[in-house]
């Protein structure tokens, strides 16, 4: 499985008015910080601007919305990560997509446990959130990122540094997370959809007698044949974030007159191949 990842930085420098309109410990500093006139509600748990995170979210909804692209659905998984990347860039002080020890965007998305086939990244260092969101707009990499039609999930971090803010938004293709039993009716119902468009009889679906450790065990690198699949006439296992996406050798075998009953164990895992996890499927036909 190929998991697309875009990635943008974006540096801006300078200070505006607006980037000292806070309440924070800089509000007494010397006389070059402007006093505060309004309060900037962070969230004690993290620390993050969780006002500046929404009025970014709102903005990138906005621009997704005139360019006819529908809008991005707020994810907190997606977000815990951004705010997780965010404090590495605190620490460091500088912007980066990756730093030492940390794992690549594709594999820290996957550590949280989020099933996703798409994923991008947008860092930002400037002094609000209608700035970043107008200078990320005006450099192409990261308007692609904002735009691409094929996320449908963000979460967004946005911490402050004096009167410089942070911005990390990750964006994802988020995909349906099923137990193996739910994968295994949507596989189901494709193989009988795609039965019943050949005008065969049905195929009777039966269960194996060793359901998901079949899946897993014929699907792993260093597995061998388990004894459960001797009597299949056919075996097709195959690996995919969205199980009833079947491969197209599929059609062929469902179409065989021969075949009159069907299993599809399925199971759920990630491993070196697929590390934001795959479903791993083995269908049997006898």
């Amino acid at each position: 499985m190929r998991v697309l990842v875009w990635i943008g930085v974006l540096l801006l420098s300078g200070v505006s008015a607006l980037a000292c309109d806070r309440t924070d410990e800089l509000a007494s500093a010397p006389a070059q910080i402007l006093q505060p006139t309004h309060t900037v509600f962070t969230s004690p748990d993290t620390g993050f601007d969780v006002h500046a995170a929404q009025e970014i979210l709102r903005l990138v909804n906005a621009a997704r919305t005139q360019a006819g692209e529908s809008p991005l659905a707020w994810d907190e998984t997606l977000s815990l990560a951004a705010q997780a990347h965010g404090r590495e860039m605190l620490q460091h002080g500088m912007l980066s997509h990756q730093f030492p020890g940390e794992p690549a965007l594709q594999d820290r998305l996957g550590l949280t446990g989020l099933h996703f086939n798409q994923a991008g990244e947008n860092v930002a260092y400037d002094f609000s959130a209608l700035h970043a969101h107008q200078s990320l707009m005006a450099s192409e990499e990261h308007r692609q990122n904002v735009l691409n039609p094929s996320y449908n999930a963000v979460g967004i971090a946005v911490a402050w540094v004096a009167c410089q803010m942070y911005v990390v938004q990750d964006f994802a293709r988020r995909l349906p997370s099923y137990e193996a039993g739910q994968a295994e009716d949507l596989i189901a119902a494709k193989v009988m959809d795609l039965r019943n468009q050949t005008r065969l009889p049905h195929l009777n679906r039966v269960k194996s007698n060793n359901p998901r450790g079949a899946a897993c065990s014929v699907n792993s690198a260093l597995a061998q044949p388990t004894p459960s699949l001797s009597n299949a006439r056919y075996v097709l296992s195959y690996s995919n974030p969205e199980p009833e996406v079947l491969p197209s050798s599929a059609g062929q075998i469902i179409g065989n007159g021969q075949t009159k009953h069907f299993s599809i164990p399925t199971c759920y895992a990630r491993t070196d191949k697929h590390p934001n996890g795959a479903y791993f499927v083995t269908m049997m036909f006898y």
